[in-house]
């Protein structure tokens, strides 16, 4: 027979899976940004030789997503 800590642990478990879930779905819709060659802040747009680089530091990838996003953190 189970327990409390059993059930508790059942509950987890699915909270967890159910969490997971929700995240991959999240995930396969949210676009993905492609390097261009400069830094995708509409406010830098610095070149760089890096073809792999999105943005030319964490700065502007902050103010990149706080621009983008709904509902960011300022």
């Amino acid at each position: 027979m189970a327990d409390v800590i059993d059930m508790a642990q059942d509950f987890d478990a699915l909270n967890l899976a159910q969490g997971l879930a929700a995240q991959k779905i999240k995930a396969a819709h949210t676009p993905r940004l492609r390097a261009e060659g400069y830094c995708l802040n509409a406010d830098c747009e610095e070149s760089f030789n890096n073809s792999a680089q999105l943005f030319c530091n964490p700065a502007c990838e902050r103010e990149h997503a706080a621009l983008t996003t709904p509902y960011a953190r300022r």
